[in-house]
């Protein structure tokens, strides 16, 4: 692990917490992505329908997840669009969603590198 999309302390910290069963972590993992995806795809949609309030929330869900597994890029620009959102700024929240999955692509591509490709949620996932 790089520390680049992911800090190490917090992704190890995680991992430790399911010692026991490196599976359950791996499908936690690959939760997370299957979800930041949705979460993408909805924000999308909040953009396209002027949705600031759904915006918003779909936003502050995939900065706290993301906090949580320590992809601190992703969740530095969550919260940028979340603050967006929360002003009603939506004329320029799609560079920033650009910037989201971008840093989720990073984030996918070290977890990919650290636990196998079989963290990798399916083709055709949202997003």
């Amino acid at each position: 692990m790089t520390d680049n999309a992911i800090s190490r302390d917090i992704f190890e910290r995680l991992r430790q917490s399911t010692a026991g069963n490196p599976a359950e972590f791996t499908e936690l993992c690959r939760d997370y992505l299957v979800d930041a995806r949705s979460a993408i795809s909805g924000m999308r949609t909040a953009i396209a329908d002027g949705d600031a309030h759904e915006l918003r929330a779909r936003s502050h869900y995939l900065r706290g997840s993301s906090m949580m597994l320590g992809a601190k890029q992703l969740s530095q620009c969550c919260a940028t669009l979340e603050h967006m959102a929360r002003n009603s700024e939506l004329g320029s929240a799609e560079p920033m969603l650009q910037e989201v999955v971008a840093a989720l692509e990073a984030v996918e591509a070290e977890l990919i590198r650290e636990l196998g490709p079989v963290v990798a949620p399916a083709e055709g996932s949202a997003a």
